[in-house]
């Protein structure tokens, strides 16, 4: 196991929220909750991350980020409610054919291997939309961490809880809101 990362549970409960989002409910030891609730990928986000983080490669991102800074669980039993018993899965890398379960590994300190994840990501996608991009100036991290910030003050302002599927997928998406993708 890596220096930093924190201990992963022997089982975790996860819940059906109504955002259709997994998030987990209960975990066999002391899991860092935040003062939010705790989103993990379920096995479609899963398959459609992988396939999208391939592009990636070239602008600087590496796949073992990935598998690093996660959990990763399969399913043990159905419980009533919408909750699923997740064990921990057999395979410790992303599989896209699999049917993983991703809890985000963070430190109590919401420091970790997911953030750092989340950095790297966030260079790849300014590196890729300058390198595809025609702008008058390049793009920045800054740029985007300002963005992705006052989203984030939204949902805090409105007490929504942001999943990891989707702020992985916000910085995925991101681009310059006054700039025009190319072709339009």
């Amino acid at each position: 196991m890596m220096k930093g990362k924190p201990t992963p549970p022997k089982w975790i409960v996860v819940r059906l929220g109504g955002d259709m989002n997994w998030w987990l409910d209960e975990a066999s030891t002391d899991v860092y909750w935040g003062e939010d609730a705790r989103g993990l990928l379920d096995p479609r986000q899963v398959e459609y991350l992988v396939e999208m983080l391939e592009e990636y490669h070239s602008y600087g991102f590496q796949r073992q980020l990935l598998d690093d800074a996660f959990q990763l669980f399969q399913l043990e039993s159905e419980l009533d409610d919408d909750r699923l018993r997740l064990a921990p899965a057999e395979q410790d890398e992303f599989d896209a054919g699999g049917q993983l379960f991703a809890l985000p590994l963070i430190n109590d300190e919401e420091t970790g291997v997911y953030y750092d994840f989340l950095d790297v990501l966030s260079a790849a996608r300014i590196r890729k939309l300058n390198a595809t991009h025609s702008y008058v100036r390049d793009c920045t991290e800054l740029e985007m961490q300002e963005e992705l910030a006052a989203l984030d003050r939204d949902r805090y302002v409105a007490s929504e809880n942001i999943h990891c599927f989707e702020a992985i997928n916000e910085i995925l998406q991101w681009s310059p809101a006054e700039w025009d993708e190319p072709g339009s």
